[in-house]
């Protein structure tokens, strides 16, 4: 199998803006964009890519003659409230002929959990997207997919607060001990892994991978943290499990976005140790080594400061 036109579903977002320039920067396939009928935004590489027309709803009927010239369709926007429309992006794949589909699974868990499918929709989303995927790479043999999953979006998390590691105050909030490992990756990371999936296609087929940057407990990042702005962090630990009791109880109540993303806090901080997960920790399999985490954090730092 060989991957040469790939087509990106949301490329204007935090992840998809950086899986374009990656696959871009490549040099190694045929980029597409796809672009909602009603959109009026220009993607970056607008030059250097094809732009596709997608229905604004995803109708399966609509995306089949689209996605009839691509090898590869990735799906790089939100599942929060339109799952049924990545379903559809994965079933019209399917009927189309398309070779590999890339689910939206990327950070900050793994949707296989059972505890972050109890706790959260989105997970739930995530695990029926990939398992809608198992089933139609079964009933079209020339369908297959690839899961990444890629733990915490360090960068983004870091300077978005995410990660509660607050540059502006020099304070971090640490669960329990911090003392846990945990897998994270850059946005630039998750790029490279999809690349090297991409260019890896037979041995790829129907898995779930897992990637990193690097997996290292929250003192270690806050040492690093510390390393970077010169000065010493306020620590203020707080004990995970009536953290995440808290936020469950709130979003039981009524959605928030912000408890959400607590929990996801939670979970991606204490469940996500990739190099445990055998086989299925993809690093050297992709041709890929972790990154060094004085020298990330440094960068991230570098570019608070540049846009303060």
């Amino acid at each position: 199998m060989s991957i040469n036109k790939v087509l990106l579903v949301g490329a204007n977002g935090n992840l998809g803006s950086v899986l374009l320039e990656g696959l871009v920067a490549s040099n190694s396939f045929s980029v597409s964009v796809a672009k909602r009928a009603s959109s009026k935004s220009t993607p970056a590489h607008a030059s250097s890519v094809n732009i596709v027309t997608i229905p604004d709803d995803l109708s399966i009927e609509g995306l089949i003659p689209i996605l009839k010239e691509q090898d590869a369709v990735i799906a790089s926007f939100p599942l929060t409230g339109v799952v049924d429309q990545h379903l559809r992006l994965a079933e019209a794949s399917a009927k189309a002929g398309v070779k590999r589909f890339i689910p939206a699974d990327f950070g900050s868990c793994d949707a296989q959990s059972e505890q972050a499918k109890k706790l959260l929709k989105l997970y739930r989303d995530k695990d029926t997207v990939r398992s809608k995927a198992v089933e139609l790479a079964k009933e079209y043999p020339g369908f297959s997919w690839t899961s990444l999953v890629c733990g915490h979006f360090f960068d983004y998390g870091i300077l978005d607060g995410l990660l509660h590691t607050d540059l502006e105050t020099n304070t971090a909030v640490i669960l329990d001990k911090g003392d846990v490992p945990a897998s994270a990756s850059t946005l630039h990371r998750v790029a490279e892994a999809l690349v090297a999936v991409l260019k890896r296609p037979d041995t790829t087929k129907n898995r779930l991978l897992y990637v990193q940057s690097f997996c290292k407990t929250q003192l270690e990042v806050v040492a690093a943290l510390e390393k970077a702005t010169g000065v010493e962090w306020k620590k203020e630990f707080v004990d995970s499990k009536a953290f995440l009791e808290r936020e469950v109880n709130k979003l039981a109540v009524e959605y928030s976005h912000h408890a959400m993303e607590e929990i996801v806090f939670v979970l991606g901080a204490l469940d996500a140790e990739w190099p445990k997960r055998g086989d299925a920790f993809a690093m050297k399999e992709l041709g890929l080594e972790d990154e060094d985490l004085d020298k990330v954090v440094q960068k991230v730092v570098d570019e608070w400061k540049r846009e303060k």
